[in-house]
């Protein structure tokens, strides 16, 4: 079955919506979070202007990669593993600065992103083999655009 690409009222959807929507919505999370953790005492010191912008570009671009992506799959396959992992890492990170159960988890989180986004990835991916799965031999589930 085939999904008719306009609206109820007229318009299109499509990547566009969900680009715009996982880009805000990216923007807005690394915002938060680098603010979060500037008040909490967290600074990028590097031994030159160079090494400062690398490492801000780094945590940022990568607090952006983390929320962006998973807000991008909600939005444009109705995968919501990704964002529910995504926000369920967050939430440790919280709950460790909160109780006092890592050294470091705001530096942490920031250093180790990339492996939280793997496992949010992974998850979805998951996720969208069993719709699939789920559609193909169910006639249930499937992939589906939100936007």
């Amino acid at each position: 079955m085939t999904e008719s690409p306009h609206r109820r009222d007229g318009t299109t959807g499509g990547w566009r919506d969900a680009s715009l929507f996982a880009a805000v919505g990216g923007v807005v999370y690394a915002v938060v979070v680098l603010a979060w953790m500037r008040s909490n005492g967290l600074y990028f010191a590097g031994g030159d202007p160079v090494t400062t912008a690398l490492g801000v570009g780094y945590a940022g671009g990568g607090l952006w990669l983390v929320a962006a992506v998973p807000l991008y799959l909600l939005a444009r396959l109705s995968l919501c593993t990704p964002a529910i992992v995504t926000a369920g890492l967050f939430g440790n990170t919280v709950y460790m600065w909160a109780y006092g159960t890592h050294l470091h988890p705001l530096s942490s989180y920031l250093t180790v992103w990339p492996l939280l986004f793997a496992l949010a990835v992974l998850a979805g991916g998951l996720e969208a083999v069993l719709r699939v799965g789920t559609d193909r031999f169910g006639g249930v589930g499937g992939l589906r655009r939100l936007l």
